[in-house]
């Protein structure tokens, strides 16, 4: 069985909810200054490193004339899709007169621009978007499609992705690494654990965003468990912090986006079901993923 450094050995039950005396000592302390992911850096120590991450291939899109089928057609290759999504809320939400309401997303590869506002083509040339431009040189680039009289065009991949809508339900949260491990409520354990044969649905909103934003890594957000509550981590001196639930929004824990991704949600023990903890400072965990 595998186990945190300094940490005794213990069921799922001796690691969850408030069924034994001294499971849980203190409660993370809620409060607009410390119920986030980097005040709970300050509370765990002694932990640090991350896993080996699975790393997202290029991203591709399609953004096009809004005014003709026929000029201005480009594909967007993305380094990965994360930076396709952190490159849409630069676009859509800059304060810059010739890019704002320019660019439309129609789906998450397929975009629409008005070449008669601003040309989206001059998008590393003109040095008026140098502020947001400059920050994703590297991280992708474009490539002018033929007009349509000149008949040929790049036919890009379909990538299957679930669209981070803040605000949306989801139908589980799995594993990178196993597609067959969820994140369940386990009532009798009162915490969320790992499982491969239930799950429950989640909801994920970046309290700081409107609903339907597109949420990326910086966000913070707020977990909540379809029929029970509200996701927060509980904190104990000898072992990680385990993933509860409390019922009270205002109690709710504010984590970043990136947790998911970059195995921050770590499982307490190999054998299954196992207790879910938190490890801000970085896991030993693949990754986790929204799915439908």
């Amino acid at each position: 069985m595998w186990r945190f450094a300094g940490s005794r050995p213990s069921s799922p039950a001796s690691n969850c909810g408030n069924n034994n005396a001294g499971a849980i000592t203190e409660t993370v302390k809620i409060g607009t200054n410390t119920a986030t992911t980097d005040s709970f850096n300050k509370i765990i120590h002694g932990v640090g490193g991350r896993a080996a991450m699975a790393v997202d291939g290029p991203f591709y899109a399609y953004i096009h004339y809004i005014a003709d089928d026929a000029t201005w057609r480009i594909v967007i290759i993305f380094a990965s899709r994360a930076v396709a999504d952190e490159w849409w809320r630069a676009v859509s939400t800059t304060s810059i007169d010739i890019l704002k309401d320019n660019i439309k997303r129609v789906t998450p590869q397929f975009y629409t621009h008005n070449a008669n506002q601003w040309n989206f083509y001059n998008f590393f040339g003109d040095y008026r978007l140098k502020e947001i431009s400059d920050k994703f040189r590297g991280k992708m680039f474009l490539v002018l499609e033929n007009d349509r009289v000149g008949r040929g065009i790049t036919i890009i991949p379909t990538q299957p992705i679930v669209d981070r809508a803040s605000g949306d339900w989801f139908a589980t949260v799995r594993s990178k690494a196993n597609a067959g491990h969820h994140w369940y409520y386990d009532e009798a354990l009162e915490c969320i654990v790992v499982s491969d044969s239930q799950r429950t649905s989640f909801k994920i909103f970046a309290p700081d965003m409107h609903d339907g934003a597109i949420m990326i890594g910086v966000d913070d957000i707020i977990l909540v468990a379809q029929h029970h509550g509200f996701v927060t981590p509980t904190v104990n001196e000898s072992r990680a912090p385990i993933l509860g639930i409390t019922v009270v929004q205002a109690h709710a824990f504010k984590f970043k986006f990136r947790d998911l991704e970059e195995g921050n949600f770590v499982r307490g023990q190999d054998d299954l079901p196992s207790p879910l903890c938190y490890m801000p400072q970085g896991g030993a965990d693949p990754g986790w993923e929204l799915a439908l």
